[in-house]
């Protein structure tokens, strides 16, 4: 299990915010396109998360694909998921697993990320299909919360910018 704390921050100019990265000293760690597949599971052990496959495809030509069920375990000002996630080689035959399981697919969605370090904390820049999700976003993963705040005075972000709602909670709040 891996535990992820983690915000979105809102709202962004995707250029903006690389060359800002890269002049506080950030590396690029990679770029990749992505496929994810959700499932949300509405009761049992499943019912405080939810599962995605994702099958990510990076600039190298590597592939990888991905099951991964996040366990929420939000605070108020940032969101901490426990991570279990495992590799399997296809994405048919999981799904169909799952379904015989009677967890459908909620959605799937085609992202673009590039993702950076700075301060030994990670910056993933998503742009999804515009059906899945319409505006970018900057994903920043802390390996210590007490970063939180220092990143976000670093690099300028209006708090207002900050969320800690999943990429499903962003979702539904367009629909709303």
């Amino acid at each position: 299990m891996q535990r992820e704390i983690e915000v979105k921050v809102l709202n962004i100019d995707v250029e903006e915010m690389e060359e800002k990265l890269l002049s506080l000293g950030a590396k690029k760690i990679s770029e990749e396109e992505q496929t994810n597949y959700t499932f949300i599971p509405e009761e049992g052990e499943f019912a405080d998360g939810y599962l995605r496959i994702r099958e990510s495809r990076f600039e190298d030509g590597k592939k990888n694909i991905e099951l991964t069920f996040k366990e929420f375990k939000n605070s108020d000002d940032f969101r901490v998921n426990n991570e279990y996630t495992v590799n399997i080689d296809s994405v048919s035959v999981m799904t169909s697993i799952l379904s015989k399981l009677g967890i459908k697919l909620e959605y799937k969605g085609d992202k673009k990320r590039k993702s950076y370090s700075y301060k030994n904390q990670r910056f993933d820049i998503d742009i999804w299909d515009k059906k899945t999700y319409p505006d970018p976003y900057m994903e920043i993963e802390f390996t210590n919360q007490g970063k939180i705040d220092e990143i976000i005075d670093d690099l300028g972000v209006d708090r207002d910018n900050v969320t800690t709602l999943s990429i499903s909670e962003l979702r539904d709040r367009l629909k709303n």
